[in-house]
Protein backbone atom coordinates (compact mmCIF):
# COMPACT_ATOMS: atom_id res chain seq x y z
CA UNK A 1 0.00 0.00 0.00
CA UNK A 2 2.62 2.48 1.07
CA UNK A 3 4.10 1.76 -2.33
CA UNK A 4 1.38 2.23 -4.18
CA UNK A 5 0.70 5.83 -2.57
CA UNK A 6 4.50 6.24 -3.37
CA UNK A 7 3.79 6.05 -6.96
CA UNK A 8 0.69 8.21 -7.07
CA UNK A 9 2.31 10.76 -5.77
CA UNK A 10 5.15 10.71 -8.31
CA UNK A 11 2.32 10.57 -11.31
CA UNK A 12 0.73 13.46 -9.97
CA UNK A 13 4.38 15.02 -9.19
CA UNK A 14 4.98 14.17 -13.03
CA UNK A 15 1.52 15.42 -14.72
CA UNK A 16 2.09 17.93 -17.37
CA UNK A 17 1.17 21.76 -16.83
CA UNK A 18 1.31 23.17 -20.14
CA UNK A 19 0.06 26.77 -19.16
CA UNK A 20 2.97 26.99 -16.64
CA UNK A 21 5.28 25.78 -19.07
CA UNK A 22 4.16 28.04 -21.81
CA UNK A 23 5.02 31.36 -19.76
CA UNK A 24 7.89 29.87 -18.71
CA UNK A 25 9.29 29.39 -22.25
CA UNK A 26 8.39 32.92 -22.97
CA UNK A 27 9.68 34.04 -20.18
CA UNK A 28 13.11 32.24 -20.77
CA UNK A 29 13.01 33.64 -24.67
CA UNK A 30 12.90 36.74 -23.38
CA UNK A 31 15.69 36.57 -21.27
CA UNK A 32 17.89 33.57 -21.79
CA UNK A 33 19.89 34.52 -18.57
CA UNK A 34 16.99 33.52 -16.44
CA UNK A 35 17.56 30.50 -15.16
CA UNK A 36 15.42 29.87 -12.98
CA UNK A 37 12.71 29.94 -16.11
CA UNK A 38 14.30 26.36 -17.03
CA UNK A 39 14.14 24.87 -14.17
CA UNK A 40 10.01 26.02 -14.39
CA UNK A 41 9.64 24.91 -17.93
CA UNK A 42 11.32 21.28 -17.01
CA UNK A 43 8.68 21.04 -13.62
CA UNK A 44 5.90 22.24 -15.67
CA UNK A 45 6.22 19.40 -18.38
CA UNK A 46 7.00 16.23 -15.90
CA UNK A 47 10.64 16.42 -14.77
CA UNK A 48 12.91 13.64 -15.26
CA UNK A 49 12.36 11.20 -17.10
CA UNK A 50 11.95 7.79 -14.61
CA UNK A 51 13.88 5.70 -16.61
CA UNK A 52 16.66 7.83 -16.14
CA UNK A 53 16.28 7.89 -12.03
CA UNK A 54 15.99 3.61 -12.54
CA UNK A 55 18.96 4.01 -14.30
CA UNK A 56 21.08 6.15 -11.79
CA UNK A 57 19.75 3.87 -8.90
CA UNK A 58 21.10 0.55 -10.40
CA UNK A 59 24.41 1.79 -10.76
CA UNK A 60 27.24 1.52 -8.40
CA UNK A 61 28.01 5.50 -8.59
CA UNK A 62 24.08 5.78 -8.28
CA UNK A 63 23.66 3.24 -5.05
CA UNK A 64 26.73 5.30 -3.39
CA UNK A 65 25.36 8.81 -3.92
CA UNK A 66 21.40 7.81 -2.37
CA UNK A 67 22.82 5.54 0.16
CA UNK A 68 25.18 8.45 1.96
CA UNK A 69 22.98 11.19 0.37
CA UNK A 70 25.81 12.83 -1.19
CA UNK A 71 25.47 16.31 -3.28
CA UNK A 72 28.09 17.44 -5.84
CA UNK A 73 27.30 20.71 -5.23
CA UNK A 74 29.40 20.11 -1.83
CA UNK A 75 32.53 19.31 -3.88
CA UNK A 76 31.75 21.82 -6.72
CA UNK A 77 31.45 24.60 -3.72
CA UNK A 78 34.99 23.92 -2.78
CA UNK A 79 36.84 26.65 -4.53
CA UNK A 80 40.40 25.89 -2.95
CA UNK A 81 40.33 22.70 -3.82
CA UNK A 82 39.37 23.24 -7.42
CA UNK A 83 42.02 25.93 -7.80
CA UNK A 84 44.57 23.63 -6.70
CA UNK A 85 44.16 20.88 -8.94
CA UNK A 86 46.48 20.23 -12.00
CA UNK A 87 45.98 22.46 -14.96
CA UNK A 88 44.59 20.34 -17.78
CA UNK A 89 42.25 18.39 -15.54
CA UNK A 90 38.50 18.35 -15.33
CA UNK A 91 38.48 20.40 -11.81
CA UNK A 92 40.82 22.90 -13.27
CA UNK A 93 39.06 23.43 -16.14
CA UNK A 94 35.67 23.72 -14.78
CA UNK A 95 36.96 26.05 -11.62
CA UNK A 96 38.43 28.43 -14.76
CA UNK A 97 35.20 28.42 -16.53
CA UNK A 98 33.05 29.19 -13.45
CA UNK A 99 35.46 31.98 -12.36
CA UNK A 100 36.53 33.38 -15.76
CA UNK A 101 32.63 33.70 -16.38
CA UNK A 102 31.68 35.12 -12.84
CA UNK A 103 29.50 32.19 -12.22
CA UNK A 104 29.55 30.35 -8.61
CA UNK A 105 27.42 27.28 -8.03
CA UNK A 106 25.32 28.73 -5.66
CA UNK A 107 23.84 30.30 -8.08
CA UNK A 108 22.72 27.39 -9.57
CA UNK A 109 21.80 25.58 -6.16
CA UNK A 110 19.67 29.50 -5.36
CA UNK A 111 17.86 28.43 -8.92
CA UNK A 112 17.09 24.81 -8.33
CA UNK A 113 16.15 25.20 -5.21
CA UNK A 114 12.35 26.36 -6.79
CA UNK A 115 11.99 22.95 -8.25
CA UNK A 116 11.95 20.89 -4.89
CA UNK A 117 9.32 18.94 -5.13
CA UNK A 118 7.79 17.83 -1.54
CA UNK A 119 5.86 15.32 -3.76
CA UNK A 120 9.28 13.63 -4.93
CA UNK A 121 11.33 11.13 -2.98
CA UNK A 122 13.82 12.12 -1.05
CA UNK A 123 16.52 9.87 -3.42
CA UNK A 124 14.36 11.32 -6.67
CA UNK A 125 15.45 14.88 -5.36
CA UNK A 126 18.90 13.71 -4.58
CA UNK A 127 19.34 12.87 -8.64
CA UNK A 128 17.32 15.52 -9.82
CA UNK A 129 19.47 17.95 -7.86
CA UNK A 130 22.70 16.22 -8.78
CA UNK A 131 21.83 16.20 -12.65
CA UNK A 132 21.00 20.28 -12.74
CA UNK A 133 24.59 20.66 -10.70
CA UNK A 134 26.08 18.78 -13.21
CA UNK A 135 25.35 21.35 -16.17
CA UNK A 136 28.10 23.38 -15.97
CA UNK A 137 30.77 20.09 -15.98
CA UNK A 138 29.08 19.48 -18.92
CA UNK A 139 29.73 22.60 -20.51
CA UNK A 140 33.63 21.79 -20.00
CA UNK A 141 33.55 18.50 -21.20
CA UNK A 142 31.68 18.63 -24.01
CA UNK A 143 33.59 22.07 -25.21
CA UNK A 144 29.71 24.02 -25.37
CA UNK A 145 30.02 27.73 -24.33
CA UNK A 146 27.34 29.65 -22.53
CA UNK A 147 26.51 31.36 -25.43
CA UNK A 148 23.19 30.90 -26.80
CA UNK A 149 23.95 28.46 -29.30
CA UNK A 150 26.34 26.64 -27.15
CA UNK A 151 23.54 26.37 -24.30
CA UNK A 152 20.90 25.45 -26.85
CA UNK A 153 23.42 22.45 -28.24
CA UNK A 154 23.96 21.17 -24.70
CA UNK A 155 20.37 21.07 -23.71
CA UNK A 156 19.86 19.49 -27.14
CA UNK A 157 22.72 16.77 -25.78
CA UNK A 158 21.26 17.01 -22.43
CA UNK A 159 17.62 15.59 -23.94
CA UNK A 160 19.38 13.03 -26.16
CA UNK A 161 20.73 11.94 -22.58
CA UNK A 162 17.98 12.19 -20.43
CA UNK A 163 14.34 12.43 -22.53
CA UNK A 164 13.31 15.00 -20.29
CA UNK A 165 10.24 16.67 -21.71
CA UNK A 166 10.60 19.83 -20.13
CA UNK A 167 14.60 20.29 -22.05
CA UNK A 168 13.16 18.85 -24.93
CA UNK A 169 10.71 21.52 -25.05
CA UNK A 170 13.20 24.32 -25.26
CA UNK A 171 15.38 22.74 -27.05
CA UNK A 172 12.23 22.82 -29.85
CA UNK A 173 11.81 26.38 -28.79
CA UNK A 174 15.10 26.93 -29.60
CA UNK A 175 15.47 25.08 -32.46
CA UNK A 176 12.85 26.93 -34.14
CA UNK A 177 14.46 30.05 -33.08
CA UNK A 178 17.50 29.11 -34.79
CA UNK A 179 15.61 28.46 -38.22
CA UNK A 180 14.86 32.19 -38.04
CA UNK A 181 18.65 33.68 -37.25
CA UNK A 182 20.33 31.12 -39.72
CA UNK A 183 18.20 33.27 -42.53
CA UNK A 184 17.91 37.05 -41.16
CA UNK A 185 21.51 36.92 -40.02
CA UNK A 186 22.75 35.17 -43.12
CA UNK A 187 24.91 32.34 -41.27
CA UNK A 188 26.66 30.26 -43.64
CA UNK A 189 26.12 27.47 -41.51
CA UNK A 190 22.21 26.10 -40.66
CA UNK A 191 22.41 26.83 -36.74
CA UNK A 192 19.53 24.07 -36.63
CA UNK A 193 22.36 21.79 -37.77
CA UNK A 194 24.72 22.45 -35.27
CA UNK A 195 21.72 21.98 -32.26
CA UNK A 196 21.26 18.76 -34.43
CA UNK A 197 25.04 17.42 -33.84
CA UNK A 198 24.34 18.51 -30.04
CA UNK A 199 21.41 15.56 -29.82
CA UNK A 200 24.22 12.90 -31.84
CA UNK A 201 26.76 13.42 -29.52
CA UNK A 202 24.55 12.99 -26.67
CA UNK A 203 22.92 9.67 -28.16
CA UNK A 204 26.67 8.65 -28.78
CA UNK A 205 27.91 8.57 -25.44
CA UNK A 206 27.77 7.17 -22.41
CA UNK A 207 24.86 7.76 -19.48
CA UNK A 208 26.42 10.85 -17.87
CA UNK A 209 23.93 11.13 -15.35
CA UNK A 210 25.58 7.69 -13.59
CA UNK A 211 29.43 9.41 -13.74
CA UNK A 212 31.32 9.52 -10.41
CA UNK A 213 32.28 13.24 -11.49
CA UNK A 214 33.67 13.80 -7.73
CA UNK A 215 36.62 11.22 -9.30
CA UNK A 216 36.28 12.76 -12.85
CA UNK A 217 37.42 16.14 -11.45
CA UNK A 218 40.98 14.99 -10.40
CA UNK A 219 41.59 13.21 -14.01
CA UNK A 220 43.12 15.45 -17.17
CA UNK A 221 40.11 15.83 -19.31
CA UNK A 222 41.32 14.20 -22.56
CA UNK A 223 40.90 11.20 -20.33
CA UNK A 224 37.45 12.05 -18.90
CA UNK A 225 36.28 13.12 -22.56
CA UNK A 226 37.74 9.16 -23.57
CA UNK A 227 36.10 7.50 -20.47
CA UNK A 228 32.74 9.09 -21.12
CA UNK A 229 32.83 9.11 -24.92
CA UNK A 230 32.24 12.49 -25.81
CA UNK A 231 32.76 13.69 -29.06
CA UNK A 232 34.23 16.91 -30.59
CA UNK A 233 31.15 19.38 -31.32
CA UNK A 234 33.04 20.37 -34.09
CA UNK A 235 29.93 22.39 -36.28
CA UNK A 236 29.64 24.36 -32.90
CA UNK A 237 33.71 25.55 -33.27
CA UNK A 238 33.34 25.79 -36.75
CA UNK A 239 30.41 28.54 -36.52
CA UNK A 240 31.42 29.93 -33.42
CA UNK A 241 33.35 32.93 -33.98
CA UNK A 242 30.82 34.07 -36.70
CA UNK A 243 27.88 33.80 -34.13
CA UNK A 244 29.16 35.36 -31.17
CA UNK A 245 30.00 38.60 -33.60
CA UNK A 246 26.58 38.12 -34.83
CA UNK A 247 25.22 37.67 -31.59
CA UNK A 248 26.86 40.90 -29.77
CA UNK A 249 26.12 43.14 -32.96
CA UNK A 250 22.56 41.59 -32.74
CA UNK A 251 22.22 42.86 -29.16
CA UNK A 252 24.05 46.14 -29.62
CA UNK A 253 21.39 47.20 -32.08
CA UNK A 254 18.47 45.89 -30.16
CA UNK A 255 19.65 47.59 -27.04
CA UNK A 256 19.90 50.66 -29.13
CA UNK A 257 16.27 50.73 -30.53
CA UNK A 258 15.06 49.91 -27.29
CA UNK A 259 17.09 53.25 -25.94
Amino acid sequence: MKNFIVYLKSLWANRIKPIKALKALRALAANKEDTVQVFHVIDALGGTNRKAFREFKKSDVGKRILENKIHLIDTLKRKDYLAQLPEGSLGKNYYNFIYKEKLTPDELVSASEINFDPNKTEEENIFHTRLRDMHDLWHVTTGYGRDALGELSLLAFTYAQEKNRGIGAIVLYGYRIMGKVTKELNFNIDLRDVVKEGYKLGKEASFWACADWEKLLEKPITEVRAILKAGKPELYKEVLNEFSIKEENHLRKTSQVAA
